[in-house]
């Protein structure tokens, strides 16, 4: 960031001197955070394959471990309709805490244990900060399968605009129903339930009813979220970050440094998810498209162009026109790797990004999307990574099956309308 800060006004450093750090202390964001860790343990939970949120039956299961259970009298609730539940996972995926893996022909969310040993040696504030940080620089809304709008850039932006134009001294839910449905928008139901388990809001409800699972009454900001959230809009930090930094890079000591003068338990922060490039050896892929599949051996150290003109000669298809990878990060969040014809803003294109720096790992799926006008879109999955026997120096279909569909099934009968 290149924007010039100001320091905490004499209040704000009062409330962080003062602000201690516990299980439940300012909010209940470590005791409910480390109860969704305990419950994910060693084996993973279950997700669902496409956007990866928990499975429906787990749903029940990890409400009842959190300090504020929703009674949830929907017949097929979804994650969404936990927003308690919706908000912890998406702390946990923008942590780098978990990964979406296949465990048999199912799809789990697993921690990596390097960075659950990392969490376990931080004091609380450590870890409280470290989550804030994740909140600020990573929480998206493709991580939840959504979409983001264009006025509302970053979550972290929706929960300071709450702050400074709609919550006030207090926000009456209950007596006035355009806020409940305003709020379900903006800042949405996730968010102000992440507000409320960093101790930003105090949230007062009402009985459940089957069409209300969250009855929202009153909605109050904490002393602890005004010091924070005017401290943040005082120096317009959402945005300078929006405009100077890459997105995902946590700690860069802007804010941090400021807050750390103040609350010196706070040292260290959550290392974040460094993405390891093999090199070496080769993948196993299963590329599909309608009914034909083919098995390719693809070597690591080759170029995304390579793959990408390896499946269409397996396909029979030609190559002339531009196409795209796309996957998910190690943070749950939709990236893509283009043609460098495609005019995208990207650190990598196709003809110099190498197979091997995809965060892949056995099971994974992501898409080769090609031709942008007809749109067909080849389905991969990774069967087998390096090292495999034997070890392919170059791409080889290994196997075929299937007829492919025709490329251009058309054409013939464009040119029979011409005569």
């Amino acid at each position: 960031m290149t924007a010039k800060l100001t320091s905490c006004t004499p209040e704000q450093i009062e409330i962080l001197k003062k602000q201690r750090f516990s299980d439940t202390e300012p909010g209940t964001l470590l005791k409910d955070f480390n109860s969704l860790l305990e419950f994910i343990g060693k084996t993973g939970i279950a997700v669902s394959e496409k956007t990866q949120l928990f499975a429906l039956n787990t749903l029940a299961d990890i409400n009842r471990r959190l300090t504020h259970p929703l009674d949830v009298k929907l017949k097929r609730p979804l994650q969404k309709s936990f927003p308690y539940i919706n908000g912890l996972y998406l702390l946990l995926r923008s942590s780098g805490l978990s990964y979406a893996a296949i465990d048999g022909k199912k799809s789990k969310l697993m921690l990596y244990e390097d960075v659950l040993d990392d969490w376990n040696k931080l004091n609380p504030a450590e870890r409280y900060f470290s989550l804030l940080q994740a909140f600020y620089y990573r929480a998206d809304a493709a991580m939840l399968g959504e979409r983001h709008g264009f006025l509302s850039p970053t979550y972290f932006y929706d929960c300071l605009l709450f702050f400074q134009k709609y919550l006030g001294d207090r926000l009456d839910v209950k007596s006035n129903r355009d806020n409940m449905d305003r709020l379900r928008f903006s800042p949405g139901l996730h968010n102000l339930a992440v507000m409320e388990l960093f101790g930003f809001i105090d949230i007062e409800c009402t009985v459940a009813d089957e069409n209300e699972t969250w009855p929202l009454s009153v909605i109050k900001p904490t002393a602890w979220g005004r010091a924070i959230f005017s401290y943040f809009a005082q120096n317009n930090l959402v945005m300078s970050f929006l405009e100077d930094d890459e997105p995902g890079q946590a700690g860069s000591g802007i804010w941090e440094t400021e807050f750390k003068k103040y609350i010196p338990a706070w040292e260290k922060s959550l290392l974040q998810v460094e993405r390891s490039i093999t090199e070496e050896g080769a993948y196993i892929f299963n590329v599909s498209l309608g009914e034909a599949r083919c098995k390719i051996a693809v070597p690591a150290n080759i170029s995304l162009d390579e793959l990408a003109y390896g499946i269409l000669e397996a396909f029979d298809f030609d190559s002339d026109h531009l196409y795209e990878f796309i996957y998910k990060n190690e943070y749950g969040i939709e990236e893509s790797i283009a043609h460098p014809y495609v005019e995208r803003d990207h650190e990598y294109c196709t003809d110099d990004c190498p197979v091997g720096y995809l965060p892949l790992y056995k099971g994974k799926t992501f898409i080769f999307h090609f031709d942008f006008g007809d749109d067909w879109r080849f389905k991969i999955r990774v069967e087998a990574v390096p090292p495999t026997e034997p070890d392919y120096s170059e791409l080889t279909v290994i196997e075929k099956r299937g007829t492919p569909p025709e490329q251009y099934p058309d054409w013939e009968g464009e040119y029979e309308d011409d005569d």
